[in-house]
Protein backbone atom coordinates (compact mmCIF):
# COMPACT_ATOMS: atom_id res chain seq x y z
CA UNK A 1 0.00 0.00 0.00
CA UNK A 2 2.84 2.39 0.76
CA UNK A 3 4.32 1.80 -2.71
CA UNK A 4 1.04 2.90 -4.27
CA UNK A 5 0.96 6.05 -2.16
CA UNK A 6 4.57 6.86 -3.09
CA UNK A 7 3.78 6.26 -6.76
CA UNK A 8 0.74 8.56 -6.64
CA UNK A 9 2.76 11.22 -4.83
CA UNK A 10 5.50 11.09 -7.46
CA UNK A 11 2.94 11.34 -10.28
CA UNK A 12 1.32 14.30 -8.52
CA UNK A 13 4.68 16.09 -8.26
CA UNK A 14 5.47 15.37 -11.92
CA UNK A 15 2.14 16.84 -13.04
CA UNK A 16 2.76 19.92 -10.88
CA UNK A 17 6.17 20.32 -12.51
CA UNK A 18 4.56 20.13 -15.94
CA UNK A 19 2.04 22.78 -14.89
CA UNK A 20 4.90 25.01 -13.75
CA UNK A 21 6.82 24.47 -16.99
CA UNK A 22 3.81 25.07 -19.25
CA UNK A 23 2.78 28.19 -17.32
CA UNK A 24 6.27 29.68 -17.63
CA UNK A 25 6.53 28.87 -21.33
CA UNK A 26 3.12 30.34 -22.13
CA UNK A 27 3.53 33.45 -19.97
CA UNK A 28 0.98 32.73 -17.22
CA UNK A 29 1.61 33.12 -13.46
CA UNK A 30 3.62 30.02 -12.66
CA UNK A 31 3.12 30.11 -8.87
CA UNK A 32 -0.65 30.01 -9.15
CA UNK A 33 -0.68 27.19 -11.67
CA UNK A 34 1.91 25.24 -9.66
CA UNK A 35 -0.17 25.55 -6.49
CA UNK A 36 -3.26 24.44 -8.39
CA UNK A 37 -1.22 21.61 -9.86
CA UNK A 38 -0.30 20.36 -6.40
CA UNK A 39 -3.96 19.73 -5.49
CA UNK A 40 -4.69 16.03 -6.03
CA UNK A 41 -7.43 15.13 -8.53
CA UNK A 42 -7.49 18.76 -9.68
CA UNK A 43 -3.99 18.80 -11.12
CA UNK A 44 -4.90 16.95 -14.32
CA UNK A 45 -7.65 19.48 -15.01
CA UNK A 46 -5.18 22.34 -14.56
CA UNK A 47 -2.62 20.62 -16.78
CA UNK A 48 -5.11 20.04 -19.61
CA UNK A 49 -6.36 23.60 -19.19
CA UNK A 50 -2.81 24.90 -19.63
CA UNK A 51 -2.32 22.78 -22.73
CA UNK A 52 -5.24 24.52 -24.46
CA UNK A 53 -4.61 28.09 -23.26
CA UNK A 54 -3.06 30.40 -25.86
CA UNK A 55 0.53 31.46 -25.58
CA UNK A 56 0.59 34.99 -24.08
CA UNK A 57 4.21 35.65 -24.94
CA UNK A 58 3.60 35.23 -28.68
CA UNK A 59 0.11 36.80 -28.66
CA UNK A 60 1.55 40.32 -28.48
CA UNK A 61 3.47 39.73 -31.70
CA UNK A 62 0.29 39.34 -33.72
CA UNK A 63 -1.63 42.30 -32.30
CA UNK A 64 -1.48 45.51 -34.34
CA UNK A 65 0.36 48.35 -32.64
Amino acid sequence: MSQLMIFLFVINILVAMQCYRNARIKGYPSKIFTLLGLIPYFNLVVWVYLLFLPNLSSASKFEPS
